[in-house]
Parts: structure tokens; C-alpha cells; sequence
């Protein structure tokens, strides 16, 4: 099914005109208020246990692990996307039409590009790190927290410099054909427009997915050929325990790759085709919307994939903090119980209720 966008999109208009952003949107309004109450759902959702990640990885030091530095990066992206771009959004979705003209267009569209940008270049940093410590175990050591943050740091203003393109000629940040939420302009035909499309297609989405579909595999077939060792009475680089351990890292890092694939490239297949098959021949709009919206919401699927799944943060954070919360209740008891003695010790008479004469 295609859609004909050049009966949608006014050429009269320049985006310097603010009618050019406070346009309603062409499509029926009563999906688009729906997503629109699911973004802003998702946004307090997004910030909820993104922040709960940030403050676990904070808070206790042990899961500052190498691999665990680069999940603390996209926690701290997807904490402000979650502050940003949903709100932004799924406002401008219930009232069907953008509501923060153009330099909030801009800026929304910039943020949700260097998450999905920086999501899929350090998601290939654990994916990656967790290959070479599988590979090469006796030089784990050689994967430190402090070249991680390094590489984060590094692949995040790669990102920024991809998503900062737009804003210096090289295509442009525009709103979407439901017009109510912005990103690529990707209806445009025109070479500087398309070649932007592809390189971002390429360099952002397919050789990341080869890295991580390659790194990914090569571990686990790694970790496999351990434990086949093993049960054969063949000593290995790592011992049973900690290829089990390993088995469920690796575990949490697949599931949360995947759930990044999985919201990222129905919008990436969509905006491909749609680019190349031009504005007359374009995907309809609502589907556009849709997949962009989906996309958007990796900012709440990737943390909660990775809480769901990572014992060690459920170990360190979660078990933790209830037995935190027992230590400081039964210390409560113990001054509630205590309290009266104390009191008479300071008064100066007995501790016993019982050595009272009255």
C-alpha cells in the first residue's frame, strides 16, 4: 500500500513560517490522541527505570562491571530522552498537532536520533567486550571500567556528529507526515537528502546489526565449547561457575540487543523504502507514525529488558535494598524496645519496671 504525500504536504509553505508547524494533523485524530496517551505513559515509565538504573549503578559499585559501564551510558541517554522526546511527542499527539514549532522540532528529532544512534554503537561495546573476554579470557583484565567509559564517551560524539548533520545542510529535521512528531526528512528526493538516508542506514543500523549478530554469536559459541570441555574432564581458561555466570550475562545482553532490534527496525525498513520509493509512492503516514512512535519507546523497553533479566542487578540492587530495608526496621525496633530503659538509665532510676517500690 502507498500513499501520495505531495496531497499532505504544502510547497508554499517554508518552515520559516510558523503556519508551517502548527499545521493539524491530515490523518484521523483518534489514533494519533491513543499513541499519543501511550507516550506520555511510557515517558514516566522511561524515567522510572532508567533512573532506577543510573541509581543502582551509582549506588553500589560492584555493578560498575566494564561491560555494565556501557548500560550506564544508555540508562543516563534514555533518562533524558524519557524527559524529552516522549513528552514532547505524545503532547503534541493528543492535541494533533506539533505544539513546539520549530526549534522544538529540531530538538526533538536531534535527541531521538542520538539515543538510537548511541544505543546501537554501545550495545556493540558490550556485545563486543563480553566477545573478547569470552575469547580471550587470560586477557579479561585488559577490559577495564576506565577504557569502557572511554569507548562510551567516544562512540556517543560519533553519534552526536551523525545526528548534528542535519542542522548544517547535510538533510534536514522536519515533522512527519502526521505531523506531530519530527525526525529525518525523508520524503525529499533530492541526492543530498537520499545519500543521507543511506549512510545513515548503513553506518547506524546494518553495520551495528552485523556486529552485533557476529559478536553475540561467536560468545555463545565460545561459552558452548567451554562447557562441552568441561563435561568431557577437559580443563578450560574458565571454570564451570564462571561459565554459568557468563551464560546469564551474555543471556541479558542478547535479550536487550534484541529488543533494541526488534523497536528500531520496523522504523528503519520503513523510512529506507519509503525514501527511495519517493513522496508520491510513500508508506501511509499512520504507519510512519507508528513505526517512528514504536522506535521511540526502545527508551523503556531496553531498561527493562535488561533489569528483567540481569541477575547481578537483581542481586545487587534489588536484594540489596530489601536487605537494607530489614537492617533499618529491625535497628527501629530495637531503639523503639530499648527506648523506656534508656530513658530511666538517663531519669536515674532502675531499668526494671519491677524494682520500683510503688
Amino acid at each position: 500500500m502507498s500513499f501520495n504525500y505531495s496531497s499532505i504536504i504544502d510547497e508554499s509553505l517554508s518552515p520559516d513560517d510558523p503556519l508551517f508547524w502548527s499545521r493539524p494533523t491530515p490523518i484521523d485524530c483518534n489514533p494519533v490522541r491513543i499513541v499519543g496517551i501511550f507516550l506520555c505513559v511510557a515517558s514516566f515509565v522511561g524515567i522510572v527505570c532508567n533512573g532506577a538504573l543510573l541509581y543502582g549503578f551509582v549506588r553500589y559499585k560492584q555493578l560498575r562491571s566494564p561491560s555494565n559501564i556501557f548500560v550506564m551510558f544508555i540508562a543516563g541517554i534514555g533518562f533524558f530522552a524519557s524527559c524529552t522526546i516522549l513528552p514532547l511527542t505524545g503532547t503534541s499527539s493528543i492535541y494533533c498537532q506539533w505544539l513546539y514549532q520549530r526549534a522544538g522540532c529540531q530538538f526533538s528529532a536531534l535527541v531521538a536520533f542520538l539515543y538510537g544512534c548511541s544505543s546501537s554503537y554501545l550495545l556493540c561495546g558490550v556485545s563486543l567486550s563480553r566477545c573478547y573476554i569470552i575469547v580471550r579470557p587470560f586477557k579479561a583484565k585488559d577490559v577495564t571500567a576506565r577504557k569502557c567509559v572511554i569507548i562510551s564517551v567516544v562512540a556517543i560524539l560519533i553519534a552526536f556528529i551523525w545526528t548534528i548533520l542535519p542542522l548544517v545542510g547535510w538533510n534536514e529535521y522536519t515533522m512527519e507526515g502526521a505531523r506531530t512528531s519530527c525526525c529525518i526528512n525523508w520524503y525529499d528526493r533530492r541526492f543530498s537528502y537520499v545519500s543521507y538516508l543511506f549512510f545513515l542506514f548503513i553506518v547506524v543500523y546494518l553495520i551495528p546489526l552485523i556486529i552485533l549478530i557476529t559478536a553475540n554469536t561467536i560468545t555463545v559459541q565460545g561459552l558452548k565449547r567451554m562447557h562441552s570441555k568441561i563435561e568431557r574432564g577437559i580443563q578450560t581458561a574458565l571454570n564451570a561457575r564462571r561459565i554459568a555466570m557468563e551464560r546469564r550475562i551474555v543471556k541479558s545482553i542478547i535479550i536487550t540487543t534484541c529488543g533494541f532490534i526488534f523497536t528500531w527496525t520496523p522504523y528503519a525498513i520503513t523510512f529506507f523504502v519509503s525514501a527511495f520509493r519517493g513522496k508520491d509512492y510513500a508508506l501511509p503516514p499512520l504507519t510512519t507514525f507508528l513505526c517512528a512512535c514504536f522506535a521511540k519507546t526502545s527508551v523503556i523497553w531496553i531498561p527493562i529488558l535488561y533489569i528483567s533479566t540481569s541477575t547481578q542487578y537483581s542481586f545487587h540492587f534489588i536484594n540489596q535494598q530489601s536487605f537494607e530495608q530489614n537492617v533499618s526496621a529491625d535497628r527501629a525496633n530495637t531503639v523503639v524496645a530499648n527506648g523506656p530503659r534508656l530513658s530511666r538509665k538517663i531519669n536515674g532510676l532502675p531499668a526494671n519496671d519491677g524494682a520500683n517500690g510503688d
